[in-house]
């Protein structure tokens, strides 16, 4: 399954030729820290499997720590990919850029030592199909 995306503003857009080698949602302090999230959700690919096929000019990288990297749109600020020295040879596209995100289904959560301790009760919130403005009373 090729999968495809892009940042909101669009400016860049990608595929990834293939089957992905997995869907994780990562509980990471270090993945929590980058995305603003309580868990950050990752397609991993082969790195050689990613095409940036427009906007590669508008890609900006950041260096989170040392062999660890941040691909981000410089317009919107979405985050794209990460790369890391770690995981050689691998991509970790964030799922939300993923045009066929609910065709991507997790199949394992990693790091769960520092996952919080919330997350495994989320099928008990409350849910709205939409905004909460007016329903949460």
């Amino acid at each position: 399954m090729s999968v495809s995306g892009s940042c909101v503003c669009g400016g860049v857009q990608y595929r990834a030729n293939g089957d992905p080698k997995v869907v994780v949602n990562c509980h990471c302090n270090f993945c929590r820290s980058h995305s603003g999230a309580a868990f950050s959700s990752y397609i991993v690919v082969p790195e050689d499997a990613l095409e940036v096929v427009a906007g590669e000019g508008s890609l900006s990288s950041y260096e989170i720590k040392e062999g660890a990297h941040k691909h981000f749109c410089r317009q919107c600020g979405t985050p794209v990919y990460n790369k890391n020295a770690k995981y050689a040879g691998l991509c970790m596209i964030y799922l939300g850029t993923v045009k066929q995100a609910a065709d991507c289904v997790p199949t394992a959560n990693i790091y769960c030592e520092s996952q919080l301790p919330w997350v495994t009760h989320l099928g008990e919130i409350r849910s709205f199909p939409q905004g909460i403005a007016r329903q949460a009373k």
